[in-house]
């Protein structure tokens, strides 16, 4: 995976040293390019780790462009989960239309890494953010897609853009929002008045509508799908009014889908409209590293044959430090290292000194986490002693990465391939 023309540098300043948490101690720098030449395996690195399965991140991007690229959809994937440019380079090789962030701090970075195509999926509200997206998009090497839900946000982007002397309109999606939710305006007049207004701004133009459904619901039960699709069924009804009140040059974004509910995004965006149209663009983040837990359970792809869906690329290992008591083993990670927020980590299997391996999952589970440490519950057969490590799945993505600023790359036979830096 080769980094975009000029963005090489991101990562050229990135060394790997005895103070890089999970990684051997070593005594110079290595740059982060050279670590698939070390001949690392697993047995190199020192616990606790947060590690990525290159086989698990390969097959889940050509499962994601396939799917999308079926059904006539654009794929901007969420780049908050891993901030890692490495990451973003490999979905954009594999024809990602661009890559979401959550704000311009985020994108700042990706315009660093060489990402030619962003969507802001958030609005801008403070004057650095607001000034800093003017100025790129005057610039004219990129292009830069954001946002908006009120009259303020709309003139602050408007001045801003106005200021830059930018020689061409900013695209602005607006965005329909849900009451109880996150941003966006509470009902389709309202979004369609806010429309209007950016038609009629010059400095800005209108791309299209968009919102998010995450908020709806988090399983999918029925009462939770229903509800995800009357709310994306919003979105489509202010995409058409928009296409019959105003003349767009190019066909218009439509753009919503986080990670549990991409298909009905693509289901009820697409509906009754042909690609010459409009433009549907999901943008899921977590179908990426998926994970053992929360994804897993609200994946799409859940019922699909094992070759068909998505498959968790994250695994955090611990050391047993110690067994104090009968089914207890005290591993050395805690919530410094993993997730927690979406649910404890998950033991997968052992590995024991000399590189056996033995499956504990069912067998086992995290039932409290410290700063540093796990209390791993265990049953009879599940043999676990000090100075075993214990392979755990994580639950939630998004919460992993952010807690790890040089991440390992595994093959399958647990040898060292690369190494991913993160810029949170």
């Amino acid at each position: 995976m080769m980094p975009p023309s000029g963005a090489s540098s991101l990562l050229s300043g990135v060394r790997i040293d005895g103070t890089t948490k999970g990684f051997p101690d070593l005594p110079e720098p290595v740059p982060i390019d050279e670590i698939p030449d070390r001949g690392w395996t697993a047995d190199d690195l020192a616990p606790p780790n947060l590690v990525l399965r290159r086989s698990a991140l390969e097959h889940n991007v050509r499962l994601m462009t396939r799917f999308s690229a079926d059904r006539g959809v654009e794929l901007a994937p969420h780049g908050k989960l891993s901030m890692a440019p490495q990451l973003w380079w490999m979905q954009l090789e594999a024809g990602a239309w661009g890559i979401s962030a959550a704000g311009a701090g985020q994108a700042r970075v990706m315009r660093a890494a060489g990402v030619p195509r962003i969507l802001i999926a958030n609005e801008l509200a403070d004057t650095v953010s607001v000034e800093w997206v003017a100025s790129e998009h005057a610039s004219g090497d990129a292009e830069i897609v954001c946002q908006v839900d009120s009259d303020r946000a709309l003139e602050l982007l408007d001045e801003a853009v106005r200021a830059s002397g930018a020689e061409r309109a900013l695209p602005v999606l607006v965005e329909l929002g849900h009451v109880g939710g996150r941003a966006g305006c509470r009902d389709v007049p309202s979004a369609r008045a806010l429309a209007g207004r950016i038609v009629g701004s010059g400095a800005l133009r209108l791309a299209g509508a968009t919102g998010y459904e995450g908020t709806l619901a988090k399983d999918r039960s029925a009462p939770s799908l229903d509800r995800v699709r009357r709310f994306l069924d919003d979105i489509r009804a202010l995409a058409d009014e928009l296409l019959e009140a105003h003349a767009f040059a190019d066909p218009p974004l439509v753009s919503a889908g986080g990670s549990m509910f991409f298909d009905l995004a693509v289901e009820h965006l697409s509906r009754g409209r042909s690609d010459d149209v409009v433009r549907v663009l999901i943008r899921p983040g977590g179908t990426l590293t998926h994970d053992h837990g929360m994804y897993e359970a609200t994946s799409p792809f859940a019922s699909r044959p094992h070759e068909e869906r998505l498959r968790p690329a994250i695994e955090a290992w611990g050391t047993v430090l110690s067994t104090p008591e009968p089914g207890l083993a005290i591993l050395g990670l805690g919530r410094r290292d993993v997730p927690f927020d979406q649910g404890f980590p998950l033991p997968l299997c052992v590995r024991r000194p000399g590189g056996s391996v033995s499956p504990i999952e069912g067998r086992a589970r995290i039932s409290a986490l410290d700063d540093q440490h796990a209390y791993c519950r265990f049953e009879a057969d599940a043999v676990i002693g000090v100075g075993d490590v214990v392979r755990c799945g994580i639950s939630h993505p998004c919460t992993a990465l952010d807690k790890w600023r040089v991440i390992p790359v595994l093959d399958d036979e647990d040898r060292v391939v690369d190494a991913f830096a993160t810029f949170f």
